[in-house]
């Protein structure tokens, strides 16, 4: 009897054994195959980033040379305008793919400053019919960087097809540690590791541009290592964050390293990092410049002037959606209340896993669109994993608003097919670093809905913008 039971209870044990290691199991090939789906819809993300990017890299080339070699005023402002359209494109594809931090700054500097001497040179075309010769010439030095640009961003697309590129680099196996194999240390290449080549030496980073990458992060840092060889540009436009001579809005006093520290941490803490340990890992000499920090996965820039965070970027994996866009426009809100931010939400762009949130100030109900803050909301759990102060650091000031015309003397200034749904005062930017306060109207016309801005001193039409519905969010043209 004893034996029976005996044998019973080893027969249960036995059976109870496998059940679980068979459940055990089909959860493991669950989990597996769901993270291999995750991944692939991160990597199909990236590759459409990669794709769109390239594609808007070669039309602002195309568009560029055609203006050059365009004589007439009509196809030349066409051109100019496809330039900043594609620019400004460009810009937001930077942020959609897994560059380093400091991977690509170069290059987005680039499209930026493109993307607002095309704006400003459109204008000027349309109303005098052509640009100076100072002008040209800055418009060929910015040719000239862009071909290279697109040239290598298209051979980073094909290695990426061809060659089956990892998006980050590859930790080398056993057999590229023993050194069987070849080993292309990424330091070398651009890559992710290592040290940065030498950003001074034309000829180290033609060097450096003619290694293979071993990831498309690395082609990445390649290609902005090999912009390195030319001057800075000339032209310090209105847009353009790492050009601005005199920065307007940054504090009194200047910290040390082991301040940045305390802000950096300070920082992590309310964005929702514990017990951050952040090290400085470079600095900056430009006008909003200091020092550079890291924590895990994380990125700041933090003023040397003032010592504010001007830049942040948590550069972590992001996980299935569970949030709407109405709610990371609230997380948005929280997240600006904590960092001591009084702003107005005005924009979103809705990017799947991430929604990029832009707010501005005011100023008794007036919106100073110069003065602005760019959020990344994580769409997983309401994290902030983006901050972009540096144009809010660069212009906002104490203005003097003094308006001549009344509302509806504006209003008179409008078209009369225009039906207008509401309006506010506000402060835009205008070509070089000049602003305008205005009236802004939004309201609808042939179907269609757009912004328009009415000089409140002289009562020129200063800008109009068209409002284009897409799933991503209500577009600015």
């Amino acid at each position: 009897m004893k034996e029976n039971t005996k044998k019973r209870i080893l027969a249960w044990l036995s059976l109870t054994f496998f059940v679980a290691f068979g459940l055990s199991l089909a959860w493991g090939i669950y989990e597996y195959r769901l993270l291999n789906e995750q991944k692939t819809a991160l990597d199909n993300q990236y590759k459409r980033a990669l794709n769109d990017l390239v594609t808007d890299i070669n039309e602002m080339e195309t568009s560029m040379a055609k203006a050059k070699v365009a004589n007439g005023t009509s196809l030349k402002v066409l051109y100019l305008s496809e330039i900043w359209k594609s620019s400004d494109t460009a810009v937001n594809r930077f942020s959609q793919i897994p560059s380093d931090e400091i991977g690509i700054s170069y290059v987005e500097t680039l499209a930026n400053q493109i993307a607002d001497f095309s704006k400003s040179m459109t204008q000027k075309v349309a109303a005098t019919g052509s640009m100076n010769a100072n002008e040209t010439k800055i418009f060929d030095d910015m040719h000239q960087r862009i071909i290279e640009t697109n040239r290598s961003l298209q051979n980073l697309s094909n290695q990426y097809y061809a060659e089956n590129l990892a998006w980050i680099y590859k930790s080398p196996n056993i057999w590229e540690k023993l050194g069987i194999g070849k080993l292309i240390q990424a330091s070398a290449q651009g890559g992710e590791k290592g040290g940065d080549p030498k950003q001074d030496d034309p000829e180290a980073a033609r060097k450096a541009g003619e290694q293979t990458p071993s990831s498309v992060r690395g082609g990445l840092k390649q290609l902005d290592t090999s912009l390195q060889k030319y001057p800075p540009l000339s032209y310090k436009g209105d847009l353009d964050k790492h050009y601005v001579e005199k920065p307007l809005g940054l504090p009194a006093g200047v910290i040390d390293e082991s301040k940045a520290i305390t802000i950096a941490k300070d920082f992590l803490h309310k964005v929702g990092f514990r017990d951050a340990e952040p090290q400085v890992t470079g600095r900056s000499d430009s006008p909003l410049g200091g020092f550079n920090l890291a924590f895990k996965e994380a990125y700041l820039e933090i003023s040397k002037k003032g010592g504010v965070v001007t830049y942040y970027r948590n550069q972590r994996e992001l996980n299935e959606r569970r949030l709407d866009v109405p709610k990371a426009i609230e997380k948005g809100y929280e997240a600006l209340k904590k960092l001591g931010f009084d702003l107005v939400v005005t924009s979103t762009e809705d990017l799947d896993s991430y929604v990029m949130v832009e707010a501005v100030a005011q100023d008794n109900g007036v919106r100073i669109y110069p003065d602005k803050v760019r959020l990344t909301v994580a769409m997983d759990n309401g994290e902030l994993i983006g901050f972009d102060a540096n144009a809010y650091y660069a212009y906002h000031h104490d203005r003097q608003l003094n308006k001549k015309l009344s509302l509806a003397e504006a209003k008179n200034k409008l078209a009369k097919n225009f039906k207008i749904i509401e309006n506010r005062l506000a402060v835009i930017s205008r070509i070089g670093n000049q602003e305008a306060f205005c009236y802004e109207f939004r309201g609808t016309a042939f179907g269609e809905e757009y912004l328009i801005y009415i000089d409140a001193v002289d009562g020129s039409e200063v800008k109009i913008s068209r409002i284009v519905n897409t799933p991503r969010g209500k577009l600015i043209q």
